[in-house]
Order: structure tokens, then sequence, then C-alpha cells
């Protein structure tokens, strides 16, 4: 057997906050929460030089996804995630990795987030080479985890410091690229904010400011995690600072590598990132025991993608930067799910209802947990997607038609949406 070490700690983390946003991320629409001062998009170039490589990508569940051949194979889609403190990637086990004839060895049985401490296998082995935009990098490990594994089914893995640890990597989700450069000669483009960045055990922090409530602002150590959907997570002191607003509702947050993770949501009155401010931030607050999924110390919590991927952003871990350009949604609100519903994120066709929130429109249109989600107004959940059937579940004051299967029956409820947080 072969021992992960930093290789365990890594997943830990990863499929602990992925599968995490799958029910919190915060798609936007609406009018309550937005950008102070709103400004229209710079269209400074990103840099002087050309990149290394220029690579396609998918924006999708908030989640970056790039094109990644392993020895010659047709491409993965992998989510690109800076919460992966460390080199290779990692697969879900599928019979396209089983044609890839790579030695896997056993691994660590590892624990994740949530639950009660439930374990995984895993296997590891090593790729002569992996090929992203052209650009061919040598010898990475690939790590192995089984189908059913907590990551997101319609991606195949995640790939982190593999490109953070030797690129300067530019994400452009309205242009729907991706950018290497060498950090080396890599020039932060005129107009735009470089925030400094701590890399501690392969992975980025930065410093932003955080007023929750009435409360005074307070300076937060945040892990840089562009694979977390959501917008921000606090994890709450036991003096009480960074602790969720009295108006925060408490739900399941998501399922970890080890089961569900429990927590509140609620909006952060005002967060700063370099010289930018947003208002209305929607935001995770974990219970105190699922604060730090795999272990991993995420000081007073994480900024991830909700927020990142407002800008044109650039991650240089070797010059110890966050370069933030505005981009085409910076002024766009945040909003969360206004039905009240808490849907299995794993699921993709049809979508079980695991809870109810009290007092919510779901519970006074008599829908009950166990209930299975199988249309919106007429349309097919697998025809709508999960992007836009969040974004269908987050505008105030409208009228949906859910279709719901309840055992062997087919029901029909009408829910008027209003915001919950």
């Amino acid at each position: 057997m072969r021992t992960l070490g930093d290789y365990g700690r890594c997943l830990l983390t990863v499929i602990a906050v992925i599968s995490l946003v799958l029910v919190v991320s915060s798609a936007t629409g609406g009018s309550d929460g937005s950008l102070a001062p709103a400004a229209s998009r710079d269209p400074a170039p990103p840099s002087a030089r050309p990149p290394l490589a220029r690579v396609p990508i998918v924006f999708a569940r908030n989640q970056v996804r790039v094109p990644v051949s392993v020895q010659g194979s047709a491409p993965f889609q992998l989510i690109l995630d800076t919460g992966m403190p460390t080199r290779g990637i990692l697969l879900h086990r599928t019979e396209r990795v089983d044609a890839l004839g790579l030695d896997f060895a056993d691994a660590d049985s590892l624990t994740g987030a949530g639950g009660a401490g439930q374990t995984v296998a895993s296997r590891v082995a090593t790729a002569s080479r992996i090929e992203i935009g052209g650009f061919a990098i040598s010898n990475v490990p690939v790590i192995v985890l089984p189908a059913r594994s907590g990551l997101p089914l319609d991606t195949d893995g995640v790939i982190g410091s593999e490109l953070f640890g030797k690129f300067a990597v530019r994400v452009d989700v309205d242009e729907q690229r991706l950018d290497l450069f060498d950090s080396a000669t890599f020039e932060p483009p005129q107009g735009s904010t470089v925030v400094p960045l701590r890399v501690r055990h392969d992975m980025a922090f930065v410093d932003a400011r955080v007023t929750v409530g009435s409360g005074e602002p307070v300076t937060a150590d945040l892990a840089v995690d562009l694979g977390a959907g959501h917008a921000l997570w606090l994890n709450a002191a036991s003096d009480g600072r960074l602790a969720p607003p009295p108006d925060a509702i408490a739900t399941t947050l998501g399922h970890g590598l080890s089961g569900e993770v429990r927590g509140h949501v609620g909006r952060v009155r005002r967060v700063e990132l370099g010289n930018f401010a947003f208002e209305g931030v929607v935001t995770v607050f974990p219970v105190q025991e699922h604060q730090h999924p795999g272990g991993f110390d995420f000081r007073d919590g994480f900024v991830g993608a909700e927020l990142l991927t407002r800008f044109d952003v650039t991650f240089d871990y070797a010059a110890k930067r966050l370069v933030l350009e505005r981009g085409g949604r910076i002024a766009e609100p945040f909003e969360y799910d206004m039905t009240g519903m808490v849907l299995d994120p794993r699921a993709q066709d049809r979508r079980p209802v695991t809870a109810v929130l009290a007092g919510s429109p779901a519970e006074q249109a008599g829908v009950v947990a166990g209930d299975v989600l199988v249309a919106v107004d007429g349309q097919r959940v697998s025809a709508l997607g999960p992007d836009d059937l969040a974004r269908t579940f987050r505008r105030d004051d409208a009228e949906v038609r859910v279709t719901l299967e309840r055992g062997a029956t087919t029901i029909e409820k009408r829910l008027r949406l209003r915001r919950l947080v």
C-alpha cells in the first residue's frame, strides 16, 4: 500500500469543499446585494507578453472546468481548484480511467468532511504526461477515488497545484478561457488591482475586511478556493467573531466525503477585497465540527468562485499576488435559493428533496422531504441543467410550478418565491 501523506489531506479538502458547493453556490439575479460602487469592465489586455498556453474553459455550477489529456487520451473535464494544494490530478473512477492502463496501487483510506467519519478507499499512479492547451507536463501523479465519492458526476476530477505551482494562471470567465503565463515575465495589466497572497502548505491566503450585521469590520485571514462555488465561507470563532447574523437560516450546506455538512447561510453586510467592496454577500457559516474540511486549517474561512469569478483573476503564487481586473459580472447581486427545498446535489436528472425549510414557500405549498423534483414549469430537470434550475429558483416574487414524484404518484405544486436569506 502506498501512503498518500499530503495527497490525503488534499483529497479531503478538495472533495469536502467542491461537493459542498453543489448545494450552496450563489447564482446571481435579483436586486439585493451588489458591488459598491459599480463600474464597467476595463478592457485592458491581460499582459504585454503572450501566454505560454491558452485553454478554452467551461463555467458551470460556479466551477471552472478545463480539458486535460492524460497520456494522449481524449480530454478529461477537470475542475480548476486552488484548494487542491499538492501536485497531480484527481479523478473519480470510470471505464475511461481504467482504460489509461496506469499502474495503480492501493493507497490510504480517507476520511473527509461531514457525517460521522466514514472512510473511502483511494488508488494512486503516475502518468508519464498530461496535456493542457497543447502544453505538456511530465510525470504527474494521478489519484483515483471510487466513482461515487462526492465529486460532481458531470466532471471527471480536479486539477490544482499542478498548474498554480508552475504558472501564473489567469481565468477569464466572460471570454471562457484560461491563460498560462511564466510568472517571471508576467506583468499585471494597467488598471488592475494587486492583492498580496500568503502561501501556506501550497495553498493561497488573502486578507479581506468583513462586516457582519451591525458589527465593526473584521480583518479575516481567508483561503483562496476557486473550487468552492459559493462566495464566502466564514468560521465563527468561540468569542463570537464572524458569527452568523441573527436572521441566518440553519440548513444542510452540502455533502462531504464523509457525509452531510451542516451550518447556516446568511448575508454579510460588506466584504472588502483589495480596493473592491461588495454588499449583501451570501455567506456560508458551517457548524464548528465542519469548519475545517479534511482537517486543513482554513483559518477564518475562504473566499470562493462566486466572488472570485466576478473578476478576470490571475493567481500568481510565485510572486505571491492575486491580480484582479473588473469582469462582466462585477456588479451582479448575490442570491440564494428562494424555494426552501434542499435538493440532493449529487443527482442530475431527478433531484430528491432531502429537507424542506420551515416556513418556506415549499413547506407552505406542501412539499415534503422524500419528494423527487422532476420538472419545473413543464421543463424536465434534466433539460434545464443545474445552472438554469438555480436561476429559476432565485427570482423574488416569481411563481413556479414544480412537478414532483411522491412514491408512485406524480403531483404538482405552485410556489411563490421569496428571499429566505
